[in-house]
């Protein structure tokens, strides 16, 4: 069970949803993820929104493989370029939808283009 605003374990790994082809912005040629998979929007308030990997499943994580892809990332990743990671699990109530994985990436800001570059090259893409 995990408790919102707990920080996620060092050891465990992130999914990160980024949109498929024909979006070229999330994927470099070679099918890895861009720096733009990683970097907030306007909507993200700050929080940049993954699911933790060992609490659910790639299916889950990705909802439509038709239109997404699905990039993993190590929190340790994430936390050496000093970024922390805390569960924030979604509710129907509140967020209308069930996600119990559900956690956000904190510390990074609007406009940084190095920290979203670095959760990139520290991911990989996962075959669903």
């Amino acid at each position: 069970m995990n408790v919102k605003g707990q920080k996620v374990s060092s050891d465990w790994h992130l999914y990160r949803r980024g949109f498929g082809p024909p979006d070229k912005r999330f994927l470099n040629p070679d099918g890895t993820a861009t720096s733009r998979a990683f970097k907030l929007r306007d909507k993200d308030q700050g929080k940049l929104s993954v699911d933790v990997k060992e609490m659910t499943t790639a299916a889950n994580a990705i909802i439509d493989p038709t239109k997404f892809v699905l990039f993993e990332v190590p929190v340790v990743a994430v936390e050496k370029i000093g970024l922390s990671t805390v569960h924030d699990p979604l509710s129907v109530v509140n967020d209308g939808i069930e996600n119990d994985a559900h956690a956000s990436i904190l510390g990074l800001d609007d406009d940084d283009e190095i920290k979203p570059g670095l959760l990139a090259r520290a991911s990989r893409r996962i075959a669903v």
